[in-house]
């Protein structure tokens, strides 16, 4: 059986909500250790000294029982320029995942945990199943979240 890998694109936190979430303030950290403070506008891990904002995101866009809000570490300014769109962002091949395949209406279809350094190989499995719309990142041991990833 040939192996295929499927397109997807990785959607951080949007530009316009990370600005709102900083505007409306949150604990302010300075990291101190890499990896540790893991920035979901850009996609990597803040250097020793960076400040960040921790806040509440809700990732969902309709109402769903599985909506929630999730704890999130934002760099203190726009970092969204820094923000490597090619690749899997290292910030996910070294930590333990949670992911979460939605379809449609944004009810869960299926996840697991999964070291992650195989995310494309569950992503590839979750969008094997054409209901799949969308998944959700997590990291698994404090449940913060991380980004939706979509076909593409």
């Amino acid at each position: 059986m040939q192996s295929t890998t499927t397109t997807f694109r990785i959607r951080p936190i949007s530009s316009a909500s990370a600005d709102e979430l900083r505007a409306a303030g949150g604990e302010i950290y300075v990291a101190d250790t890499v990896p540790g403070y893991p920035c979901r506008q850009c996609l990597r891990d803040a250097a020793i000294g960076e400040e960040l904002i921790l806040v509440s995101h809700d990732p969902f866009s309709t109402d769903t029982p599985y909506r929630s809000a999730s704890p999130i570490f934002l760099h203190r300014h726009d970092c969204s320029a820094e923000l490597d769109r090619s690749a899997v962002p290292r910030q996910f091949a070294v930590r333990q995942l949670s992911v979460r395949a939605f379809d449609e209406a944004e009810l869960m279809t299926d996840a697991d945990v999964i070291d992650g350094r195989s995310l494309t190989d569950t992503l590839d499995r979750f969008f094997a199943d054409d209901t799949v719309r969308s998944v959700h990142v997590h990291n698994a041991s404090r449940g913060c979240w991380a980004a939706i990833v979509e076909p593409g």
